[in-house]
Parts: C-alpha cells; sequence; structure tokens
C-alpha cells in the first residue's frame, strides 16, 4: 500500500495557533530562569562589580527577549508546522532554556583572560555561551530558510521572509566575527555579552527598514490612489 508524501505526514502537523502558546511558554521560562541564575556570590562584591553584572544580565534578557520576538514572526508567517519545523524548534527551545545557566557561568568565570592559543577556564566558559548562542541562531536562520518553499506560507509574506532571511544572515556573520575576536584576542572575553543584543538589534533594525520600504511601496502600487487634493 504506498502513501504520498502529504498523506504520511499530515497527522504530523501543528498549526502556528496552537503552537505559538506553548513557544511563549518556553520563553518565559527561560526568562524566570535567568532571574534565578543571578550567582549568589555576588552579594559580596562592590557595588561596581555587582552593578555590571546586574546590566549583563539584563543584556542577556534582551537577546532572548529578541529571539522570542524573531522567532514569533516567523512562527506566524509559516501558519502550519511541519514535524522538521517543529524539530528545528524544539532543539532551538532547548538551546534558549541553556542561555541563563551559560550566562551565569559566564558571569562568575568568564572575566579571565584567554584566547585560542591560551586555553583556560574563561576561555571554555564563553566558547560555550558562544556555541548555545550559535545554535539558537542557527536554529532561527534553518528554520526561515525553511518557509521559502512552505506551501502554506501566503504569497504577501514571501518578501516579508526574504527580507528576515537576509538579515538573519547578516547577523549571523557578525556573530562568526564576534566568535573570532573571542577565540584569538586575548583581550576580547565576557565583553561579548554586551554586543549580543546590540547585533540582534541591527538585525531587527533592517527587518523594520525593510518592511517599512515595502508597505510604502505597495501602498503607492494600489490602483485608484488619489492624494490630498483628488489627482491620481
Amino acid at each position: 500500500m504506498s502513501f504520498s508524501s502529504d498523506s504520511l505526514w499530515r497527522h504530523h502537523r501543528l498549526s502556528s495557533k496552537g503552537a505559538l502558546p506553548l513557544f511563549d511558554s518556553v520563553f518565559a521560562v527561560a526568562v524566570t530562569l535567568l532571574a534565578f541564575s543571578l550567582p549568589d556570590d555576588l552579594e559580596h562584591t562592590e557595588w561596581g562589580d555587582l552593578l555590571s553584572s546586574i546590566i549583563a544580565f539584563e543584556f542577556i534578557g534582551i537577546a532572548i527577549l529578541l529571539y522570542w520576538f524573531k522567532l514569533r514572526r516567523l512562527i506566524e508567517f509559516a501558519r502550519v508546522l511541519t514535524l522538521r519545523q517543529l524539530v528545528l524548534i524544539f532543539f532551538s527551545f532547548l538551546a534558549v532554556v541553556l542561555l541563563p545557566k551559560m550566562a551565569e557561568l559566564v558571569l562568575v568565570y568568564g572575566g579571565g583572560t584567554g584566547s585560542l592559543s591560551n586555553w583556560t577556564l574563561s576561555q571554555t566558559v564563553n566558547f560555550n555561551f558562544l556555541a548555545s548562542l550559535f545554535l539558537v541562531d542557527g536554529l532561527t536562520l534553518l528554520f526561515a530558510l525553511s518557509l521559502r518553499r512552505h506551501r502554506f506560507v501566503l504569497k504577501t509574506s514571501l518578501k516579508e521572509i526574504g527580507i528576515s532571511v537576509r538579515a538573519q544572515m547578516t547577523g549571523f556573520l557578525l556573530f562568526c566575527g564576534l566568535a573570532s575576536m573571542q577565540l584569538f584576542l586575548p583581550w576580547f572575553n565576557n565583553e561579548f555579552v554586551f554586543v549580543v543584543p546590540i547585533v540582534l538589534l541591527l538585525e531587527e533594525f533592517l527587518v523594520a527598514r525593510q518592511f517599512s520600504r515595502g508597505m510604502g511601496a505597495r501602498k503607492r502600487d494600489l490602483p485608484g490612489t488619489a492624494t490630498k487634493n483628488g489627482q491620481a
């Protein structure tokens, strides 16, 4: 008995509306874990070090929030999620939940010096955090690429998906440069924590700018569009 690929996978799909509550819950758990991951021994440090640690955690929280916003937008574009896309989202969930613990380790042990030629504990901790970050960012990029030929995506959303993919690729390349600096420059260690949200904000700025341009172009192309003076 033969089955088409469509009939084989039709029971392994989930609508975006059904996936979004679980998606929001996982990111809420990640933010909660981040709040509880602030090391207890920082209470006995000087106020300057404590303030910088809190600011670092705030920056990581901003990064998690931006990943939530980015992935949520892509899931809404998909409308229906296939099994392969659900697998990508599931592993991205695992990587996101790892980020708060990785952030705690970076805060405690990541401030020392180190490089690829002088591997230290700080280098190991920072490398593990960057690996988790690359996992989240890479899975998000793969999910965005999967939407380009996704049969359930509306034709009107294809341009927005293309914009999101290009912005995601730009951010991924910037993260590659950030990782290279962390590996090869002994003076650049856990400072990347403050740069990560800036890269993600740059991605969202590029996406918002292109989206606004596309909306303006569509309004100009609408038939019967008139000016305030009644001139077509």
